[in-house]
């Protein structure tokens, strides 16, 4: 039976997965740590050596609402998605300062229209 990924497809999986990693600014131990992988499963997934199994895929779809099509197939990462699970992911205190400082931005926007 041939294989259903290539050695590439699996590089490039975990490729995805290490620039998911970078833009939330963890290393593999902490990254590995948020969503209860052993880290050395992990760096072996990162680096292209093994496979993520499918309840780790829809581990990391869970925790970050990243749609498992970003791996699977070419589709490419919304970094606007990013924004959104930085959102969701950070403490109450943390997401009620960043709605407050977008509401900031929006006036000053609305305030240069107006004068323009």
């Amino acid at each position: 039976m041939e294989r259903m990924l290539s050695d590439e497809e699996i590089i490039e999986i975990g490729r995805k997965l290490k620039e998911l990693r970078e833009k939330r600014g963890l290393t593999q131990q902490q990254f590995a740590e948020e969503l209860y992988w052993e880290t050395s499963s992990y760096q072996k997934i990162e680096s292209g050596k093994t496979l993520m199994t499918l309840d780790k895929a829809v581990q990391l779809h869970r925790n970050y609402n990243v749609d498992l099509n970003y791996f699977a197939a070419d589709d490419s990462y919304d970094d606007t998605d990013m924004l959104l699970q930085v959102f969701i992911n950070s403490p109450k205190e943390v997401r009620t300062r960043m709605m407050i400082r977008m509401a900031e931005y929006f006036i000053q926007g609305l305030k240069e229209s107006l004068e323009n």
